[in-house]
Order: structure tokens, then sequence, then C-alpha cells
């Protein structure tokens, strides 16, 4: 679908770059693979249509990375055109142009599925420092643009591209505005998990992205462990990458961190829309209950049923959050000591009579679960990767 209305979108821009104009081309498509990832714009629209029953609304919302994928491709494409349109002009423009379609070209290659997960860190490097690089020749190439225009007296000319590219800076710089240093206390360390504790709202469906340093940024779901407080939300953080055991092994060590650095404006994660359901079912793997945690200890929805499957819970995460947990009545423990359940199998024992299935785990989890999901004919969610 989404891939439909990127076609649709640069079909619409074809004109415009082919009457010389491809830079502009290449600016429009940039703003729309942009906004198809602003936390903000996706946040306001999530929380419209989450809480109210519609599959496909859902799904077309959780799989907006698509989109994303395909204008910042077409963005490539206008601008290797348009580098091909100002050859006639001074060459250096075109130089550099040319290296930096070749650097947003090794940007996809980092950004493809075979690779994104295994080198998620050199991912996010290579995307800010070669992202803000092709924004800031866009910039000097604009600017370039107009003083020639003006110059000539045809500045009106370059109106509609001056606000096109203020949109694209707004739209990639408001986020970062957004970053504040917040104190952060840390409640648990297991060696499964780090559980922290920040200022602010407690909303289901919401993450938001941290770093301790300003160079890696994660993405973390808002979750609490029924210990914060309030006026305050947890982060429920597990200890499988670089960053997360590094956090992990500071905090053992007595040098926890004080404050974080967070990127206040939120985004929506696909957990927000079991709001939506009477009964639901939801598979967490590991500290995949995080994103859960606010229905379950918060009761927020008596009628979600939550099967957490993890290598002996109590040693791996915690007495004191599997206490909370059993607490409600809602859990149940699947232990994977001794085996691994069959999820297909688990999912059609414990499915039937839900509105839909949540999986929050990783990619081989959530795919046996949506087999098994299509099978009985069940609505399912997910996580995604797509983007």
């Amino acid at each position: 679908m989404w891939w439909l209305t990127a076609l649709a979108l640069n079909v619409t821009l074809l004109p415009l770059a082919v009457s010389g104009r491809a830079t502009e081309a290449s600016l429009a498509a940039l703003l729309v693979a942009v906004l198809a990832r602003h936390d903000a714009l996706l946040s306001a629209v999530g929380r419209k249509i989450g809480a109210r029953p519609g599959y496909r609304r859902h799904q077309l919302l959780n799989h907006l990375g698509q989109l994303h994928r395909a204008m910042a491709l077409a963005a490539i494409g206008w601008l290797v055109l348009a580098a091909t349109q100002h050859l006639a002009r001074p060459p250096a423009v075109a130089v550099v142009l040319f290296i930096l379609v070749i650097a947003l070209l090794a940007m996809s290659w980092a950004a493809r599925d075979a690779v994104r997960p295994t080198r998620h860190e050199r991912f996010e490097l290579i995307h800010r420092v070669v992202g803000w690089s092709a924004l800031a020749v866009l910039i000097a190439l604009v600017v370039q643009r107009f003083a020639s225009a003006a110059a000539a007296d045809r500045s009106a000319e370059m109106i509609p591209t001056l606000l096109l590219l203020a949109a694209v800076v707004a739209a990639v710089a408001q986020p970062w505005l957004s970053v504040r240093r917040l104190p952060v206390e840390v409640l648990e360390v297991t060696p499964g998990l780090v559980v922290l504790a920040l200022p602010g709202q407690r909303r289901v469906g919401d993450f938001l992205r941290v770093s301790i340093e300003g160079r890696e940024w994660h993405a973390f779901a808002v979750s609490t462990c029924g210990r914060e407080g309030p006026d305050r939300f947890c982060l429920v953080i597990r200890r499988a990458g670089d960053w997360t055991e590094r956090l992990g092994r500071r905090c053992e060590e007595g040098r926890p961190p004080t404050s974080l650095l967070v990127r206040t404006m939120r985004g929506y994660g696909f957990m927000g829309n079991a709001r939506a359901y009477r009964q639901v079912l939801v598979i967490a793997t590991g500290a995949g209950i995080g994103p859960v945690l606010l229905y379950l200890l918060d009761r927020r929805q008596p009628g979600l049923r939550c099967l957490w499957i993890a290598r002996d819970h109590r040693a791996t995460i915690g007495d004191a959050l599997v206490d909370q947990v059993l607490a409600g009545g809602q859990t149940t423990l699947i232990d994977t000591t001794d085996a691994r359940p069959d999820l297909g199998r688990l999912v059609t024992a414990t499915a039937l009579g839900t509105g839909a299935v949540f999986v929050v785990g990783n990619p081989g989890a959530r795919d046996r679960v949506a087999a098994a999901c299509a099978d009985l004919g069940l609505r399912w969610y997910g996580p995604t990767f797509d983007s």
C-alpha cells in the first residue's frame, strides 16, 4: 500500500523534475520521508485512531516505515537527476551532488534488513551523519541558486523551493529541539534488565529515545514497575546490546547515570492499539514485558491476558517485578529453561475468542505468532522492523 502511495506521489513529481527542477522534487520526496517518521505527527495520528477498532488503519500506521524508505530512495533518485541537470553549471556543484548521492546510497545499504539489526549502532551513526550532511548540501545548493536568481531579478521563482527547504529543516530539527537532560534513578538491576525511573507522564503506547552522552540513541517504551511513584515513568531495558550491557555494568559497579538525554517528543508504538479491543492476548518474550506493564500494573484493561515467556523469570528479571505482575492475575509465566514453547500451538490453544493478538518479541517470535494467527483468521500486531 505505502509503496504504491510513494509511486503515485513520485509520478506527480515527474513533470517538475524533468523540467529542470529535480532539486525541488528531491526536497519534496525528502519532506514526505521525514514526516513519515516524525514522532509528533505519528503520535497524534496514533492517539486518534488507536483507541478505536480499525485493524487496517492500525496496520497502515504500523507499517509507515515503508513510505519512509520508498520516499527516501526517491529523493536520492531525484538528486541524481539534479546532479545531471547541474553539469552545465559550475562543475563543483555537480561533483558535490554526486559525492552526496554516493553517501546516501551507502546509508541506504546500511539500512538493509540484513545489516541493520546486527550493526545497529553503526547504522544510526551513518544515518545521522549522512542525513545531516545531505541536508546541509541541499541548503547550500538552494542558497546558491537563490543568489543567482536574485542577481537576475528572479528571486520570486525560488519562493516554493525555499518553503520546501524550510519545511524539511523544521521537520528534521524539531525532534532534536525537544532534547532535555532529565534526572534518572536506577530502580532495579538484574542479569537480564535495568529498570530506570524518569520524571514524566505514564501513557500506554508511548515510547521515547534516550542517550547517555548524546552519540548513541535508543528507543524504549514508556512503562511502569509499580514502584516509581507519581509523576514518573519507567524504562524497562533489556541487557542485550553493547549500549544496554554497558549501562547494566555501570549500575552494578555503583556508577549509575544520574541523568539522561531524552527526546521529550514521544513516539507511538503498536501496543497503544490494544485499547481498541475488549479481549486481548499478549505474548511477550523476556524484557518485551516492558510495553505491557502499563496495562498489567495500572489495571488499564481487565480483558487483557499475557503469556510471558522467558528463561527463569525470577533469576533474570527479579522477584519484585515478577511478583507484581503475577498479583494482577492476568499473566501466565512460561519458563524456557528446559525447552522453548511451540508458539504456533500456544496461540492456537489460547487465542480463540480474543479480539487481537499482540506479540512483543524478536522477528522470529513475531513471525511464528503471525503465521498461527493467519491460520486462525485472527488479527495480530507486532514490531515491524521496516523503517
